[in-house]
């Protein structure tokens, strides 16, 4: 444990910099080190440790060397503090005073190597408090001048600050080129069609974020420290309109950027329509995963449910999530119980089953057709890699090609023959999918209610996105349900019904406007 020494008084010197290039045109570190070292011996001081800053602001009072120093003072374990300048332990006023009193209450004496020493009367207070001013003044007219350097330079077009993920940062040296176009952002020739890929198959409405993360890492889509890319940095990328050519830099808004579109508008657009959708149906990964999550709301406050595990009675409850409550919490089981009965309710007319069997047949035979022209092709590939492996046999033994040559050819043909193996287990996995679809499709369409049933909880969220925008709860009842757009418009051209006409009234007292319970309510 560190403690003072009895015959001498203990001091640490405090040493930063916020930039290499302060470092070189300025006091360096060591050179700090030097000086404030010096200033303690001659004021009679041995020095407990030399405290560093590298790299660091001092707009902030969170940087590990200060947060090391301000310990030390509140432990009483130093004596005194040395640096060379006020502004090197803080360019904030708040933050500087902040610190002067911490270190007057605990006893601890602030010395600057390049500045006269200020005791506690009221004169030196008042030049302390100048001194903090002057600091924060340099500091912000500083950082006023690099914003209106950089909004200046995006005004031009030119994006001023770190690329965007598949971009990167690069330096023309062009004497004929403007200077605010010297510094640009050009596309990542590797990492640019990895992004684009991400916008492609979240385009498709298969996969969510997290998906497109896990996807994209396996493709080699990674952070500069190679790790995965985070689900919230990946949301950012794909709602970021410097992708179709813009730049957006503070006040500035520049639709025609000087830098490369990575991808069309139309393609922006439609992702940014399927992340509005999917956001509204709260489609987050979670450590737990509830099904109605996102689709229930509080017919009395107008708010969204959440559910919750009571881990002791080991049951699950979803609830209003108003402040006052609603006073009722609903065991999970019995709510998404209420919402698959809804289901049953509901039926395609004939015609229309009609219709998406010839569909889904058409679409199946020629996924099988082309699955087996596929196949038929790797199975080609096979064989005349076989053929060609016995033939480089049929030369090892005649003599007719060296031990090394045949080593290679081997290899070569080893490699290609387990590549063609890989693919056709991936053709395999693929046909499995479309005959799963196939048989989900048709369960859908000639019984809603048991395709619900049979789904995976992926999959109901799916079926519940297609059929339902929300349903309404109060009281521990399905007060209110409310189609999707798109299962309204089948209702409209009556290519979808409901059996039980009571199914479409929803019941209210007009006269006291609470609700009056049934267990057929449901809205159309």
């Amino acid at each position: 444990m560190i403690s003072k020494t009895k015959s001498k008084k203990v001091a640490v010197t405090y040493c930063r910099v916020s930039t290499d290039r302060q470092a070189k045109i300025g006091l360096s570190m060591q050179e700090q080190q030097r000086l404030c070292e010096e200033r303690a011996h001659q004021e009679g001081y041995s020095i407990l440790e030399v405290i560093k800053d590298d790299g660091k602001s001092a707009g902030s009072l969170k940087r590990a060397g200060m947060q090391r120093l301000m310990k030390l003072s509140v432990e009483k374990k130093i004596d005194a503090v040395f640096t060379v300048h006020s502004d090197r332990i803080a360019r904030n006023a708040d933050n500087y005073l902040q610190l002067r009193t911490l270190f007057r209450d605990n006893q601890v004496k602030l010395f600057f190597v390049q500045l006269p020493n200020l005791d506690d009367s009221a004169s030196s207070k008042m030049m302390d408090t100048m001194l903090a001013s002057i600091n924060q003044y340099h500091r912000d007219i500083t950082s006023e001048k690099v914003t209106m350097t950089m909004e200046g330079k995006a005004k031009l077009g030119y994006f001023p600050g770190l690329a965007p993920i598949g971009y990167k940062n690069i330096t023309r040296k062009d004497i004929v080129v403007e200077r605010a176009g010297q510094k640009i952002v050009v596309l990542d020739p590797i990492r640019a069609p990895l992004v684009k890929k991400a916008f492609e198959l979240y385009e498709t409405g298969n996969f969510n974020v997290f998906d497109i993360c896990d996807v994209m890492f396996e493709k080699g889509l990674r952070t500069k420290y190679d790790k995965k890319i985070g689900h919230s940095r990946m949301y950012e990328t794909l709602k970021n309109r410097f992708y179709i050519g813009e730049v957006h830099w503070g006040s500035v808004n520049i639709k025609n950027g000087k830098h490369d579109k990575l991808i069309d508008e139309d393609l922006f657009n439609r992702v940014q329509k399927l992340l509005e959708i999917k956001n509204g149906h709260a489609c987050r990964r979670r450590k737990y995963t509830w099904l109605l999550n996102g689709f229930l709301k509080c017919y009395t406050h107008e708010c969204k449910y959440t559910a919750e595990w009571h881990l002791k009675k080991k049951i699950a409850y979803y609830h209003c999530t108003n402040r006052n409550g609603c006073g009722k919490y609903i065991e999970m089981n019995k709510l998404e119980g209420m919402v698959a009965d809804k289901f049953k309710d509901l039926e395609f007319s004939q015609d229309f089953i009609d219709l998406v069997i010839e569909k889904a047949k058409k679409i199946f035979y020629d996924r099988r057709k082309l699955y087996d022209d596929k196949k038929k092709a790797l199975v080609n590939q096979k064989t005349a890699f076989e053929t060609k492996r016995k033939v480089a046999e049929d030369k090892l033994f005649s003599d007719t090609i060296s031990d090394s040559d045949f080593k290679r050819i081997r290899e070569e043909i080893t490699q290609e023959l387990e590549n063609i193996d890989n693919r056709m287990i991936e053709l395999e996995r693929g046909r499995e999918v479309n005959v799963d679809v196939a048989q989900q499709v048709l369960n859908l369409s000639r019984n809603i209610h048991d395709a619900f049933n049979k789904a995976s909880p992926k999959l109901k969220r799916q079926y519940l996105s297609f059929f339902w925008e929300r349903f309404e709860v109060a009281d521990g009842l399905i007060i209110k349900s409310v189609p999707s757009l798109l299962f309204g418009q089948l209702l409209e051209l009556e290519k979808a019904s409901y059996k039980n006409e009571n199914s479409k009234k929803s019941v209210i007292s007009n006269d006291s406007l609470k609700v009056i319970k049934s267990s057929q309510l449901c809205a159309r």
